[in-house]
């Protein structure tokens, strides 16, 4: 490897902060002398808020900043200026300037300019405009489109990381590596590739390997955004693979199975065309969602927005909000799910239970339960095998069957036999031989029900809704605790779905 370095970008970049104090040559800085509506601090007394409460010396009168009065908004001052509805290009009426299909009309602009402040030119004609620079590197004299430097300087810039020699970033590296701290992994390999330009995925790879370190680097097949784009350490873009930070070359869930290499060399082989999600730094239309130009400049016919629907929080009526509801307002109580009332909450309600938003459980119709569903298949015991009731119901002496060696007088987790896999059904996709936590399918999170809000479709780790309280010990995703899978054997441990807990490492960009 060579010993050459990156060239430094220029100041300026992504790692500038907004800072105060002395060295700061911009932002907000006191001088104990408050803002004044005269013009002294930059403040005229028409651009000061009519509904301020005393800032400075300026006026607090707390009125329509159209007309001055104090009983309305400018929104519904009587006063308030008629819009002409005139296209402001072409003087039409029906459409505003920025859906305009005319001909641009050239008139004299009699503004000030955005960039050195003088009367009578734009910003894009000012003679004393400023050198353009470089959203990539920071640098002078070019645009992004024509930037040949590496597309990692940003990211660099960004974190503001540290000139250090390669050998004391590889310790920080080696380090961060104990520790499985991800975020200092990140940082190291960067430092160590900064003073390796030539430095390759694949050689970091064989060298996490050959130092029998923890960190693994798996390239993965992995969907990004038209606006992304994938960059490998030599800052070229439109790369194949993701490359993600793991600690193991297996993945440990499966949910993460999706898009893995199948073995070392082809990882090894991804490598060659894998890099790390960054910014494609393009256009993308809003009106048609095409790359390339902005909707302002899109020639197709222009889509209309969603309506925001404004629904009433307390009312639950359309139109307005909860502050604009001439209703009573509701208390603060849940209340009633059954009858609506606030007085009291469901368990308390002594109204017949409505079931019209009552789900069955076993047929998925409305009305009922699915311990009054008409098409119930009948109950067998399952320890009489008889009809008609449950094995804690049963008057008949217990018989202790075995599910793992089907043998009698003991009971699956206490079998001495190894666990029968043939009988162990999964309840990710139905099929036997491996129980959920070991499918190789992905999880079908429509058979997840959570704990917390008893919707299917996610875990309570991830529901949005607000945490419920506490009413027993279950903690799984499954109805009625963490459930292991049917049929379980000998020392199964539980077989379960597992928890919908969060990666022990990062899969994507930077």
């Amino acid at each position: 490897m060579g010993s050459s370095t990156w060239d430094a970008p220029s100041t300026g970049g992504f790692a500038q902060d907004f800072k105060g104090g002395e060295s700061s040559s911009g932002g907000f800085q006191p001088d104990g002398e408050g803002f004044t509506a005269d013009g002294g601090n930059g403040f005229d007394a028409v651009n000061v808020s009519m509904h301020d409460d005393g800032f400075g010396d300026a006026p607090a009168d707390g009125g329509c900043r159209v007309c001055g009065a104090d009983s309305h908004f400018a929104r519904d001052c009587p006063d308030k200026p008629a819009n002409s509805g005139e296209c402001f290009n072409c003087g039409e009426v029906g459409h505003n300037k920025a859906d305009c299909t005319n001909p641009r009309v050239e008139r004299e602009f009699t503004g000030e300019c955005r960039s050195c402040g003088q009367a009578g030119h734009r910003a894009a004609e000012c003679p004393d405009r400023g050198p353009v620079i470089c959203k990539i590197c920071k640098r002078e004299g070019h645009v992004k489109a024509d930037c040949n430097a590496n597309r990692l300087y940003s990211l660099i810039a960004g974190l503001n990381l540290d000139d250090v020699d390669p050998d004391a970033a590889w310790a920080e590296l080696e380090k961060a590596d104990q520790e499985k701290d991800v975020d200092d992994i990140r940082r190291s390999i960067l430092k160590y590739a900064k003073g390796f330009p030539d430095l390759s995925l694949t050689d970091l790879e064989k060298a996490f390997r050959g130092g029998a370190m923890n960190t693994h680097l798996i390239a993965k097949v992995q969907e990004i955004s038209d606006t992304h784009t994938i960059v490998n350490l030599q800052g070229k873009d439109s790369q194949k693979f993701v490359v993600s930070i793991q600690w193991s070359d297996k993945p440990k869930r499966a949910a993460f199975a999706e898009g893995w290499p199948t073995s070392a060399e082809e990882n090894m082989a991804r490598l060659e065309e894998a890099g790390f999600v960054m910014d494609g730094m393009v256009l993308k239309c809003s009106n048609c969602n095409e790359i390339g130009h902005i909707s302002k400049n899109c020639e197709q016919e222009k889509s209309e927005a969603a309506r925001i629907v404004i629904t009433c929080a307390n009312c639950s009526e359309e139109g307005h909000r909860a502050r604009d509801c001439t209703q009573e307002r509701k208390s603060g109580k849940k209340g009633c799910r059954n009858c609506g009332s606030t007085d009291h909450i469901a368990k308390e309600c002594t109204e017949p239970r409505d079931l019209s938003d009552v789900e069955c459980k076993n047929c998925n119709e409305m009305g009922h339960f699915s311990r009054d569903c008409p098409n119930r298949e009948p109950e067998i015991c399952r320890n009489c095998k008889e009809e008609g009731h449950r094995a804690k119901d049963c008057d008949k002496e217990r018989v202790m069957q075995c599910r793992n060696c089907d043998g009698l007088g003991h009971i699956s987790r206490e079998c001495p036999e190894p666990r029968n896999m043939e009988k162990v059904q999964c309840r990710n996709c139905d099929e036997y031989g491996h129980d959920s936590r070991g499918c190789p399918k992905p999880t079908d999170w429509s058979r997840v029900e959570c704990t917390n809000c008893h919707e299917k479709g996610h875990s309570y780790k991830r529901c949005p809704n607000p945490a419920a309280e506490a009413e027993g010990g279950a903690d799984g995703g499954w109805e009625g605790g963490a459930g292991s899978s049917s049929g379980g054997g000998a020392a199964s441990g539980g077989g379960g779905w597992e928890s919908a807990a969060a990666p022990v490492a990062v899969s994507g960009g930077w």
